[in-house]
């Protein structure tokens, strides 16, 4: 089923910016300068057992939203989604 009710807005609670182009894409810890602004985002990756996008889940995690749709060679193609300090891309 899917969910079309949506909660009502909280006030000074709102995304207003995600690390990368695609919403799905989060570095580990260390990883990326600009998703290292987002330290509960990662905690949350960690507490949720979902890899962060680049790396394999292991048998108690999820794989990355962003990786499960398409392989990371792709998502790296848009430089917008590449960590901050990876090299040949």
């Amino acid at each position: 089923m899917h969910k079309v009710i949506r909660p009502p807005p909280r006030e000074g609670h709102t995304i207003a910016q995600f690390p990368h182009c695609d919403s799905r894409v989060l570095h580990n810890f260390g990883e990326c300068e600009f998703c290292d602004h987002y330290p509960e985002w990662q905690e949350l990756r960690v507490a949720w057992g979902i890899a962060f996008t680049g790396w394999e889940p292991d048998d108690k995690e999820l794989p990355c939203p962003a990786t499960l749709h398409r392989p990371v060679e792709t998502i790296n193609q848009w430089r917008g989604n590449v960590a901050s300090g990876m090299r040949g891309y």
